[in-house]
C-alpha cells in the first residue's frame, strides 16, 4: 500500500511554514531502501508544482528553512550547511544526499495518512478541477495537503464509532494557522476531488439573556470518501462495505443528541 504518514508533530508545528506537509511527503516518496533521499532544491520545488526562485525571501529559501527545521527535529540526520544553501544566488540542480531518521518517519501513533493517488490528485488539483466552477486562485497544493493531514490526524478510528472528524473551522484555523476563508475553500476542493466529504450541521438556535433569538456555530463533519481493508491474502483493497454517507449520518445523529 503506497501512502505517507505525516506525524502530528509536523502537522501542528506552526513555527514551520505551511509547506511542511508537502515537503515531508516528498521526502517519503523519494526515500530509498537505505533511508536516504537524493534531491535538488529545484527538483523539490518543481515537484510541488511551483517555480523555483532563489531570491531573498522567495520559495527556495522557504523550502530550505523547512528542511532546516526537520533537521533540528531529527527527521533528517545529515547535517547540511543551510547558511550556504539559503544564500546561493541560483536555482541549484546540485543533488544532495541526506539520511533520514527511519524511527521518526515510521511512527505508529498520531499521524495523518495520505495515499499516493490522493497526493497526485492534490498536486494536480487545478487540472483535475478545470471543468468545475470552483475557486482555486491563491490556493496551493501545500495548503490542501496540510488541511487533509489535519483532518486525517483527527479522524476517529475507534471501532464501532463513526469514522469521522468534526471540527469548527476556527479550531482548524487556530491549530494549523490557515485562514478560515481558505480552509472553507480547501474542504470544498477535497470534497470535489472525492478525497474527503463534508457536511455542515444545522446551527443551534437559542435565546440569550434578553430573550433575543441567537444561533450558535456548529462543527463541520468530515468522512473519508473511501477506506481500505485487507483481503484474505493480506492485500490492501477498497472496503466495499464502507459508506461515507452512513458514517456521516451516524456522526451527525450522535452530535445532535449530545
Amino acid at each position: 500500500m503506497n501512502y505517507v504518514r505525516i506525524p502530528e508533530e509536523i502537522i501542528q508545528d506552526v513555527s514551520i511554514s505551511e509547506k511542511r506537509v508537502i515537503i515531508f511527503s516528498y521526502l517519503c516518496c523519494r526515500r530509498s531502501l537505505d533511508d536516504t533521499v537524493a534531491f535538488s532544491i529545484t527538483e523539490l520545488v518543481e515537484w510541488s508544482k511551483l517555480k523555483p526562485n532563489y531570491r531573498t525571501g522567495k520559495i527556495n529559501q522557504k523550502y530550505w528553512s523547512v528542511l532546516e527545521r526537520f533537521t533540528e527535529l531529527n527527521y533528517i540526520k545529515t547535517k547540511l550547511n543551510f547558511k550556504r544553501l539559503t544564500s546561493e544566488q541560483k536555482n541549484s540542480n546540485e543533488y544532495l544526499n541526506v539520511l533520514i531518521n527511519n524511527e521518526k518517519f515510521d511512527m505508529t501513533e498520531r499521524y495523518g495518512i495520505i495515499y499516493f493517488d490522493e497526493l497526485q490528485k492534490i498536486l494536480n488539483f487545478k487540472k483535475e478541477l478545470e471543468n468545475n466552477e470552483i475557486e482555486t486562485n491563491r490556493i496551493s497544493s501545500s495548503q490542501i495537503l496540510l488541511v487533509l493531514s489535519y483532518i486525517r490526524l483527527n479522524m476517529n478510528r475507534i471501532p464501532n464509532k463513526p469514522r469521522c472528524c468534526y471540527r469548527l473551522l476556527k479550531t482548524i484555523s487556530d491549530d494549523i494557522e490557515i485562514s478560515e476563508r481558505y480552509i472553507k475553500r480547501i474542504i470544498t476542493i477535497l470534497d470535489k476531488l472525492n478525497i474527503v466529504k463534508y457536511k455542515e450541521m444545522k446551527r443551534n438556535r437559542y435565546l440569550d439573556g434578553e430573550k433575543n433569538i441567537c444561533f450558535s456555530t456548529t462543527p463541520k463533519v468530515f468522512a473519508d470518501y473511501k477506506v481500505y481493508t485487507k483481503d484474505d491474502y493480506g492485500n490492501h483493497v477498497i472496503d466495499q462495505a464502507y459508506s461515507w454517507k452512513n458514517e456521516m449520518e451516524a456522526q451527525i445523529k450522535f452530535l445532535e443528541n449530545i
